[in-house]
């Protein structure tokens, strides 16, 4: 096939193409069908039932446009005795990928559930969007999905002593004015655009709180005389924008700001199997979501922040981060003595913020799922043959802590082997990943109290959209059933690249290079988001189940949890008249 086309040639054969008249559909509505939480969302369990509420609904439901509207709360509050000075809307951030707020979830169709909660299952949709998204989607959804690929260049590690921009690993820095590389080191001092970007989409200032939360008064967003102090929180409301409110003048003890999210989350996002749910009748689709909630705290110096604890009282993750109080930072200059900061996070309440105090910002104090509906012209091709037989691919997490070594040696490589038997085995598997994160056990944060929370527990953090910065696994093999899926070991990074992770979810396989998609280059792959990938679909069996077994070498100077994704395909036919499920594996 030719890859060379003349300009007039197209222009010709443009000219003699006609273009049909379509008319496909003669309607659309938009359905909203709110949660059955009743107000309730301590637990961070979000149930939608839209089964019940559009049983015998007219028209075709489409489920790959739904999406879901979630107002999600983000607080700071001091709760020391010493001062903290006021904050700006540019000082936290949700991690890339507005999806990392869900922590999982469970699909029920037709009374069958199809999907099941599992947990770090969903890590698998931050592969998903560094393999699939594009610049073009970055570009157009990338503020709504609060996605923007975070950079290699500003991680940076402080442990032994605390430091301005937190401890661990700190991927949050935001001065667009510091020099790279001043120091022989090299110390990572670039700012992450990735972070900077997500900062910027956060929601406008709308107004003044005091101490306890409670609205105090307007304030003129973005200093636009269309935004005047008066208006802005009801515009802001109205247009469900979402809002920011600060404390100007905060003292020990008070609420220092809060950022009330109104979050749109794509169910393609969550789960590719919303892809192939196209069109269909009476859609008797259930959701059970559960939502990362619970707070951090942060012992706050002159010289610096560190994390004292994080408390998860809901989910596995904390999706925000806070930035760095370095010079020219969005909290430079805040930490004028020692106190202690609280970080909560929560939908639609939060460990600071009640639902009632949010609600004075919010459109509404529910979430919603919204289904676009169509009146399709002529469904007699539906009709005629209405199951619809679909493949789908489904993950199954299983995560190893302290399998790759533990702490960290400063002196010498660890060189410590693994050898992971996953608890079970499937049908058809795809590929399988390895996504290494650092054993935090010792060495890694500078409070003791803070030893063991993960990385992605970490305030400062860019997990799970980034890994463990500097992961060294070397010998790289996978097995299913008694088949090797390398004819050698993986050691060398081109390999792994190239062979592996490159390909996957690329358009042709990536050997078109006219057209590509993906976000992750291999500067990134190497240094941030070094996640081990093996092709195993040349050697699984569709009808057997087969197991897996993971192995290598850790090589790098600090243990590693691995956290391992088998992604395989699953069967489904559904009645798109009815939206029975009759058959699914």
């Amino acid at each position: 096939m030719s890859e060379y086309q003349l300009a007039d040639q197209f222009l010709y054969e443009s000219s003699l193409k006609g273009e049909p008249s379509i008319s496909v559909s003669k309607g659309k509505r938009m359905v909203q069908v709110p949660d059955v939480n009743q107000g309730s969302y301590q637990s961070g369990i979000i149930s939608i039932d839209a089964a019940t509420s559009l049983q015998g609904a007219k028209g075709f439901a489409s489920l790959k446009d739904a999406y879901l509207t979630l107002p999600y709360i983000v607080s700071m509050k001091n709760t020391g005795a010493g001062t903290f000075g006021a904050i700006n809307r540019y000082c936290t951030a949700l991690k890339a990928g507005v999806f990392n707020i869900i922590d999982s979830m469970t699909v029920e169709l037709n009374g069958q559930t199809i999907i099941t909660e599992s947990d770090f299952k969903l890590y698998w949709n931050n592969i998903r969007a560094m393999t699939e998204w594009s610049i073009s989607d970055l570009n157009k959804h990338g503020a709504d999905a609060f996605m923007s690929a975070d950079d290699w260049q500003s991680m940076s590690f402080s442990s032994a002593t605390t430091s301005l921009s937190g401890d661990g690993f700190t991927n949050n820095f935001s001065n667009c004015t510091a020099t790279l590389g001043t120091v022989p080191t090299e110390a990572s001092l670039k700012e992450n655009n990735g972070f900077i970007s997500r900062i910027y989409s956060n929601p406008q200032l709308t107004g003044n709180i005091d101490a306890s939360g409670n609205y105090t008064g307007g304030v003129n967003a973005y200093n636009w005389i269309t935004q005047r102090s008066s208006v802005a929180s009801t515009i802001a409301a109205q247009n469900g924008k979402g809002a920011f409110v600060v404390n100007t003048a905060p003292v020990a003890g008070s609420v220092l700001g809060v950022w009330h999210h109104m979050l749109k989350i794509r169910l393609v996002d969550l789960h590719p199997i919303f892809k192939e749910l196209d069109l269909i009748g009476n859609p008797q689709l259930k959701l059970r979501l559960k939502v990362n909630s619970g707070y951090c705290d942060i012992a706050v110096t002159t010289t610096g922040l560190t994390l004292a604890s994080t408390t998860m009282t809901s989910g596995n993750t904390v999706p925000v981060m806070l930035a760095s109080a370095d010079s020219a930072n969005a909290l430079a200059g805040c930490n004028t003595a020692s106190t202690t900061v609280r970080l909560a996070f929560g939908p639609l309440q939060n460990n600071i913020t009640t639902l009632a105090q949010a609600g004075q910002y919010l459109p509404f104090t529910t979430a919603r799922l919204n289904i676009p509906f169509y009146d399709i012209a002529n469904p007699l091709p539906i009709v005629s043959q209405p199951v619809k037989n679909v493949k789908y691919l489904d993950c199954y997490a299983q995560y190893f802590r302290g399998k790759a070594g533990t702490g960290a040696l400063s002196s010498a490589q660890q060189n410590a082997t693994f050898n992971l038997q996953l608890s079970g085995s499937w049908k058809n598997i795809k590929y399988v990943c390895l996504v290494p994160y650092s054993e935090t056990s010792s060495g890694h944060f500078a409070n003791s109290s803070a030893n063991g929370v993960e990385q992605f527990q970490s305030p400062f953090d860019s997990a799970p959209w980034t890994c463990q910065a500097g992961s060294s696994i070397r010998s790289f093999q996978v097995q299913v059933g008694n088949d090797n899926v390398f004819s050698k070991t993986l050691d060398y990074d081109f390999e792994a690249w190239n062979d592996e992770f490159k390909k996957l979810g690329a358009i042709n396989g990536g050997l078109t290079h006219e057209i590509s998609n993906g976000l992750i280059d291999f500067q990134k792959w190497q240094t941030i988001q070094r996640i081990m990938v093996a092709d195993c679909s040349r050697i699984t069996n569709p009808d057997v189940p087969q197991s897996v077994i993971v192995s290598g070498v850790n090589a790098c100077c600090q243990g590693t949890n691995c956290l391992i994704l088998v992604v395989y395909e699953r069967d489904l036919s559904v009645d798109r008249l009815t939206g029975e499920i009759h058959h699914w594996t």
